[in-house]
């Protein structure tokens, strides 16, 4: 599968800044996700649009900076660790395999990153990655708390 990742940048001089526009709201992505929030200029956060055949279809945020410590038998990944914030296939595309293509692209992106996902409802997504789970290391609180999802180890 041929797809195309494009690297989305802050315009110079740009405080606020909102990488994917209003206008392409309702256009097959899930709103909530892309459009409600400003990127702030300390923000450690990457936007990228993966295209194929210069249509877009699919999205993803990474965010250098993860908070994992509170998950039960992680591995110690420090910097190392880069997290999947969101990734979304466009709706007239999904299930075509790009979600897993768009995954492993981004470990060919990053190879001297660990890649981790905090699952919004996509458990067996990642699961059949072979990423491992892991909950929220107190378990009064895990109900509370995402599954984390961890890349395996190369």
């Amino acid at each position: 599968m041929d797809l195309t990742m494009v690297e989305l940048n802050r315009p110079l001089g740009e405080r606020l800044w909102f990488p994917f526009t209003y206008e392409e709201a309702g256009l097959g992505f899930n709103d909530r996700w892309w459009y409600n929030s400003p990127v702030y200029p300390d923000s450690k956060s990457l936007f990228l649009r993966v295209l194929q055949n210069n249509i877009e279809v699919a999205r993803v945020h990474l965010d250098n900076e993860v908070a994992i410590d509170h998950y039960a038998d992680v591995p110690p990944l420090g910097a190392t660790a880069l997290e999947i914030q969101l990734v979304e296939v466009h709706n007239d595309h999904r299930g075509r395999g790009i979600g897993r293509t768009v995954v492993s692209l981004l470990h060919n992106r990053y190879p001297d990153r660990r890649l981790v996902a905090f699952s919004e409802g996509a458990d067996g997504f990642w699961s059949s990655l072979g990423w491992r789970r892991h909950l929220h290391a107190d378990p009064e609180e895990a109900s509370s708390f995402r599954p984390l999802f961890i890349q395996p180890e190369a």
